[in-house]
């Protein structure tokens, strides 16, 4: 099996080691496919900067570049360069022409923000909450996912219930937006991601759960394992517990991106 790992975030955006670290940590848990993915937030088409926890937006020339550089210096590793993609409510305008960068081996589309809210950044954003407000934001949060999906610029939709990282889970039936969020990843064909971040977070729970991984298995929606690294020796915590869960829920294959296309191969023990 082609152990790969698509989700790292580096110091060019949010992460506390260099490119350079995360392939020293790949090569040593026998990884066949490294992919970067940091974080790409711009928030209008008029943006000259970015936040300080996202890729500058003066340094993407270099983002290509140093990974370029990688690939060139480590053959016996396979370097996948991608961006994660912050959403935000009508940003499809102004994402698709990196979204569409040739250069891209893939690309990963996050909801991180609920209108202005950021979702994951405290806490405290969720204790002040009432429950009916928690359910309006949960709910805001999957027709937010859809309306990711349905611009077909991604090619994996990331932590598909990332709101429930602080522990904070919807009290009222979801089910409808869920269903619409889900069938537009796959009308958009595309993967999702068995995230192990969510074992490192308030909510002690991988990202997605078990019955959202068994309906995206239904629609048969492609899936990668994923460890949303931070840090270089995260690059793939927990993949022999993702695979199992793979297993369990019935998952047969890993998704796998090049150059925008995707293949898949076996997922074996």
């Amino acid at each position: 099996m082609k152990r790969a790992s698509y989700h790292n975030h580096t110091t060019f955006s949010d992460g506390a080691d260099a490119p350079e670290a995360f392939l020293t940590h790949a090569k040593a848990t026998h990884l066949q496919v490294l992919g970067f993915s940091d974080h790409y937030y711009k928030a209008s088409p008029s943006a000259t900067d970015a936040p300080d926890w996202a890729l500058q937006l003066d340094a993407i020339e270099r983002y290509f570049a140093t990974i370029e550089a990688l690939k060139e210096q480590s053959p016996e590793i396979d370097i996948r360069t991608g961006l994660e993609f912050d959403w935000l409510d009508g940003s499809a305008e102004w994402l698709r022409p990196l979204a569409e960068d040739v250069r891209l081996d893939y690309t990963i589309g996050s909801v991180h923000f609920v209108g202005n809210d950021s979702i994951d950044l405290t806490r405290v954003f969720w204790e002040r909450l009432t429950a009916d407000e928690v359910n309006a934001v949960i709910r805001r949060y999957w027709q937010t996912l859809r309306d990711m999906a349905a611009s077909q610029l991604f090619d994996i939709a990331g932590h598909i219930d990332l709101y429930k990282k602080f522990g904070f889970y919807p009290t009222a039936d979801m089910r409808d937006v869920i269903t619409e969020a889900l069938d537009a990843i796959r009308d958009a064909n595309m993967a999702i991601e068995l995230n192990t971040a969510g074992w490192r977070k308030d909510c002690k729970a991988c990202y997605p759960t078990d019955d959202l991984l068994a309906a995206c298995l239904q629609r048969e929606i492609p899936i990668v394992v994923s460890s949303d690294a931070h840090q270089a020796h995260l690059v793939a915590a927990d993949f022999n517990r993702a695979y199992d869960i793979l297993y369990r829920v019935g998952y047969t294959h890993l998704a796998h991106f090049n150059h925008r296309e995707r293949t898949l191969e076996p997922l074996a023990r």
